[in-house]
């Protein structure tokens, strides 16, 4: 702590992020993050704005000095005054205070209002003030707010206005020649004459609060900004900065508040009902998809897919079921899905997008998707989440690997066998009997009267089709069927035996560790 008392019993409200040019209402106890405070009188008037509104502490960066006027003042009006070490993240430690006060998604933007409406307002006052179409984006090319004006721009930029995303045969060119350095580092607009083979020329400004870059701002324009124009983009980009971070709190807290309702949702019950009543669908029928990677993992690639994953699972489903709750848990994503009706064309639905999603998925990772039943009390969740995961599992354990959605009712028989199988390992029982026998002559003779028993079994004692499914003549395989009931002392006309066998078979099959 650089100034003011130690308040270790003090109860913090909010989080609000100070913006110079327009100062947010600072409420009581709350934490003011002074992002762009920058001199010491600067430091003195938010020291002073801030016991006025009874804050609880102020946080600036390091190595703005605390001067005896600012310590007197912050011990007068008891507020803590902390010091933020260089090259730490506003962002991080927005998100690091939310998440530790456990405020929802009103608390960093207390009197903010709609931190991404915000955006486009600016983005539209910003084109206003300096003539030109404007584009919002951050580190990675995503459109993040756009002016609506669209007269004088180019294919480029309604491309990207329709993907939010500027495509990537543009930004891989603006990489390989250098150009977000150059934004980056440049504390003035940069006047670019082609950006991309085939574009307009534009100016660009970096978005930078503190130490940290945050995007940049585009704008449309034959010529550079003259000295007026130039300044105003400068001030605007501070304005916008200070709007990206607060829309990026707001969005962390909003969902880890969605994830906490969600995980209640999935944990079945009292809870369920609780949670269910605050998102606003207490009433309706419900399922759960659960979507995972094909091959279970551990891999630093895999981890980092499956979060990508979540994130396209929610925009995915938003646009068709808008009230459904995505919610990462385990190392697998489950989304809890509201639905208007419970009968079969309605869970066929949700299969089809489930399918399309995985089938569209864009990821190294290869994933597939198990649907839960439907249930009308959301009370019974955690019956459709078991469902749901029984069904990845089976999908998971299927050596072709082909199907990436399934219900679970379509999979029913699998699910079983592998809870037999789980059961027989928790219990240590091993499976004897003919099948044991059978294996053994296999490996010491080089035979193959396991897989022939198999395709019997598999084809209802078809003997001319299971002979043509192992490549043999059927006198060779009806020799073998033989062999196979003198070996391992059975009657295969007997129907509680063939039913033995084949229940055994199926526990002992996969290809791959379920």
């Amino acid at each position: 702590m650089e100034a003011g008392r130690h308040q270790a019993r003090r109860t913090v409200s909010t989080v609000v992020l100070h913006d110079p040019l327009d100062p947010p209402e600072i409420t009581r106890d709350a934490i003011v993050l002074g992002v762009a405070v920058a001199t010491d009188e600067d430091l003195a008037d938010l020291v002073r704005s801030a016991g006025e509104a009874r804050a609880a502490a102020l946080i600036v960066r390091e190595p703005l000095a605390v001067g005896r006027e600012v310590a007197a003042i912050a011990e007068r009006r008891d507020v803590s005054v902390f010091s933020l070490v260089r090259g730490a993240s506003w962002v991080q430690v927005a998100t690091l205070l939310s998440g530790a006060l456990n405020l929802g998604p009103d608390g960093p933007d207390h009197g903010s209002g709609d931190s991404g409406r915000d955006l486009f307002t600016l983005a539209d006052s910003l084109s206003a003030l300096l003539g030109a179409p404007v584009t919002i984006e951050d580190r990675s090319s995503r459109v993040v707010a756009f002016s609506a004006d669209q007269v004088g721009t180019d294919e480029p930029r309604r491309l990207t206005i329709l993907g939010l995303q500027v495509p990537e045969e543009y930004s891989a060119h603006q990489r390989t020649q250098g150009v977000f350095p150059l934004i980056y580092g440049s504390e003035r607009p940069i006047f670019l004459a082609e950006p991309a083979p085939g574009t307009l020329p534009r100016i660009a400004m970096r978005i930078q609060a503190g130490d940290e870059v945050l995007g940049s701002i585009w704008a449309v324009s034959p010529e550079p900004f003259d000295a007026e124009r130039e300044q105003g983009m400068i001030e605007a980009a501070q304005v916008v900065a200070l709007a990206m971070l607060r829309a990026r709190v707001s969005a962390d807290a909003a969902q880890r508040l969605a994830e906490s309702l969600g995980s209640q949702l999935l944990a079945g019950g009292s809870g369920a009902r609780e949670a269910a009543q605050q998102l606003d669908f207490a009433s309706s029928p419900a399922c759960v998809v659960t979507l995972g990677p094909l091959v279970d993992d551990d891999e630093i690639r895999t981890v980092a897919d499956t979060q990508r994953a979540a994130a396209a699972l929610r925009m995915h489903l938003r646009s068709v079921y808008p009230r459904a709750i995505t919610v990462p848990l385990g190392g697998l994503v489950h989304a809890v899905v509201p639905l208007r009706s419970a009968d079969e064309r309605t869970l066929t639905a949700v299969q089809q997008t489930a399918a399309e999603f995985v089938g569209r998925l864009d990821t190294s990772t290869e994933f597939c998707a198990g649907i839960g039943g439907i249930v009308a009390d959301v009370r019974d969740l955690a019956a459709s989440r078991r469902d749901a995961e029984a069904t990845l599992r089976v999908l998971r354990a299927r050596p072709d690997g082909e199907r990436r959605a399934a219900r679970s009712t379509e999979v029913q028989v699998e699910a079983l066998m592998l809870r037999i199988r789980d059961s027989l390992a928790a219990d240590g029982i091993e499976l004897g009997g003919p099948l044991v026998a059978l294996r053994a002559y296999d490996e010491a003779h080089g035979s193959e009267l396991v897989a022939t028993l198999t395709a019997w079994l598999e084809r209802f004692g078809d003997v001319s089709a299971a002979a043509r499914d192992v490549h043999v003549h059927k006198n060779t395989f009806r020799y073998r069927l033989e062999r196979v009931e003198a070996i391992a002392s059975i009657d295969l006309r007997d129907p509680d035996t063939r039913f033995g066998l084949m229940l055994q078979l199926r526990v002992g099959a996969g290809a791959r560790p379920a």
